[in-house]
Formats: C-alpha cells, sequence, structure tokens
C-alpha cells in the first residue's frame, strides 16, 4: 500500500536517523568534558570569526572555540615545532591551498568523511577526506577612483605592465597561492615572465587585504593587485572610492580547512567541523563576511558580481608546487 500523506509529512519534517542522533549524543557526551574547540587559522579577522563562533556556540552552549590566528609561515612552523617535541595543542586549522601538500605529508591531518559535503564540487574537497574547503576568495586587481579615471585605469593584466604605474602598485607580501592562481590561467613559464615584467614597476609589497584595501581607499596607492572581492564589494557599498578590474581570467582559490589527527578536544572538533559544513553555518558564514562559500546551496552577491566573466580556479592538485611558487615569488620581488 502506498503511504500515507501524514507519514510522507512525518517523513519529511524529521530527516535525521536514529544512528545519526545516537552519534550526536555520543559526540555532546564527551564534548561537555572537553569544553573548547582550539582553532588555529590564517585569514579572516576577529570581527568575522566571533559572530560565527556566537552562532556554534548558541547551538552547543558548553562549548567555546578558541582562535589563533598567524601567517602561512607562522601557523605552519608552530604546528611542525610542536609535533616534533609530541605537543598536540590544535584541533582545527584553516590554512592557504600553497602549504596543504606540505601538511598532508607531516600526518597531522585526519581523515574524515565530512558528512555535510556530498553535494558539494570535487574541487572543494581533498579526495582522500584529509580536508575541504574553508571558502573560496576572488582576488581582484582594485584602483581608486579619484586617482585613477576609468578611461585611464588597467583594463587587464598587460595593463599593469606599464612603466606610468611605476611605484603605484601594491601587493601582499605573502603572494605564493596568487602566484599559483596565474600558474593555473596561464602554465609556469607565462606566469615567470609576467612577474619579472610586473617587478619592474617596483611593486609595493605591503600587510594584509585589509590593511590595503583601507589604504588604497585612502589614496596610499594607486592600485591593488591582489585584494578580496567580497571586501570590495563592501567598501563601494560604504561609499570608498575603489574600482575593481575585470580582468581576463579572474583568480579564484579556495582556503582548506582540516581537523588535526591528534586533536586534544576530538569530540569537540567534529561537533564544530560537521556544524560548520551544515547549510545553517555555511549560510551564516557568507552573512556574515560576504565570503563566497563551497555549499552550492548559499547564494552570494560575489557569485552574482562574477557572472559572465572568465573566473580560472585553482585546482587543489597544483598545491604540490606551493614551496616552488613561494621560492619564484622571493627570487622575483623580494630580492
Amino acid at each position: 500500500a502506498a503511504p500515507s500523506a501524514s507519514g510522507l509529512k512525518l517523513a519529511a519534517a524529521d530527516s535525521t536517523s536514529e544512528p545519526e542522533k545516537d552519534r550526536e549524543r555520543q559526540l555532546i557526551e564527551g564534548a561537555k568534558k572537553e569544553g573548547k574547540v582550539v582553532f588555529w587559522h590564517t585569514g579572516g579577522s576577529a570581527q568575522e570569526w566571533e559572530p560565527l563562533f556566537t552562532k556554534f556556540r548558541q547551538r552547543y552552549p558548553f562549548l567555546t572555540v578558541e582562535p589563533w590566528r598567524a601567517d602561512d609561515q607562522q601557523l605552519y612552523q608552530k604546528m611542525i615545532t610542536e609535533a616534533k617535541a609530541g605537543v598536540y595543542s590544535f584541533d582545527l586549522a584553516s590554512s592557504e591551498i600553497n602549504l596543504i601538500t606540505d601538511l598532508k605529508k607531516t600526518g597531522l591531518m585526519k581523515k574524515y568523511t565530512w558528512p555535510n559535503t556530498a553535494a558539494w564540487s570535487p574541487q572543494h574537497k581533498d579526495r582522500d577526506g584529509f580536508w575541504i574547503t574553508r571558502t573560496m576568495s576572488c582576488t581582484v586587481v582594485t584602483y581608486n577612483t579619484n586617482l585613477i579615471s576609468s578611461a585611464e585605469a588597467p583594463k587587464d593584466w598587460d595593463d599593469l605592465l606599464h612603466p606610468k604605474w611605476k611605484g603605484s602598485i601594491s601587493m601582499g607580501k605573502d603572494g605564493a597561492d596568487w602566484l599559483l592562481m596565474l600558474w593555473a590561467a596561464w602554465g609556469k613559464e607565462k606566469t615567470v615572465n609576467y612577474l619579472k615584467n610586473l617587478a619592474k614597476n617596483n611593486i609595493a609589497l605591503g600587510a594584509g587585504a585589509t590593511a590595503r584595501t583601507e589604504m588604497l581607499a585612502a589614496g596610499a596607492y594607486k592600485i591593488d593587485l591582489r585584494l578580496n572581492l567580497h571586501q570590495i564589494l563592501q567598501y563601494q557599498k560604504k561609499g570608498a572610492s575603489l574600482e575593481w578590474v575585470r580582468t581576463d581570467p579572474m583568480l579564484l582559490k579556495g582556503t582548506p580547512i582540516f581537523i588535526a589527527e591528534h586533536a586534544p578536544h576530538p569530540n569537540a572538533v567534529i561537533l564544530f567541523a560537521d556544524w560548520f559544513t551544515s547549510l545553517e553555518a555555511q549560510q551564516a558564514y557568507h552573512d556574515l563576511s560576504g565570503r563566497l562559500v563551497p555549499d552550492p546551496r548559499v547564494k552570494s552577491t560575489v557569485g552574482e558580481a562574477l557572472k559572465g566573466l572568465r573566473v580560472v580556479s585553482f585546482p587543489p592538485e597544483m598545491a604540490v608546487y606551493g614551496n616552488e611558487a613561494d621560492s619564484i615569488f622571493r627570487d622575483v620581488f623580494l630580492k
């Protein structure tokens, strides 16, 4: 016999299976004794993360999230140094993609099924289950509209090589991931040649993207090569004199997040990982930060802005060239 209409409604209203409920109950029991999740990360300010942690605490009020933020190399060195001493301090970590292959080799990453990510694109998940994408960043060339008219503004990558921009361009000092994005789009040889020509314009290497966005808006430089599109859209909404260049291609990369193999709070971190990859948290992360997130059900302002443009996404398998990219970047811009 066909199921009754009321039976169908009941099944739809409670989609969580009994084994899943049991699993969560066991995790909660263990997590209550652990009390916290220690999260090490690069990128994302406290103002961006704290509201998200607050939402997590609303779901699990017996847990707190203890964040520590550093740049790529600091994060990597601290993990390696502590591991050599047999010290395991963190539960969850997020680093830029150029470091992920090296981190995978260290044995510090836990293999996990990430049950909420079944509908995500394969490019946002490690094929072996060691990490998933935390967020995708579209990095854009941006200029100050008070200092450069739209007619004079660069329209594409080659325009940035013009000698008239000498001394007028800034960029972050950690550029390996950006170099790999260009490499993914153009190949290694063209990328290295382009960067050598770009370096002739005396590129100023500065702080993080948020600080450089502020500096560009204030007129410290005319152009910045790699700011975050989601932030530029937010600044434009507030009336900042900034415009981004519709380059061909636009560059996109994912930032991975992973669970520590030796997590000191193993139940709490699984609760956080499962919650973070839920639609509720993915939507909240986007709404709070404006960032692109990997869950395809979440619609975003960045996604809308990129419609009709050619976007090249950095493939995870290119992470193996992270050290080489770092070396090239330093040779070209820091010597």
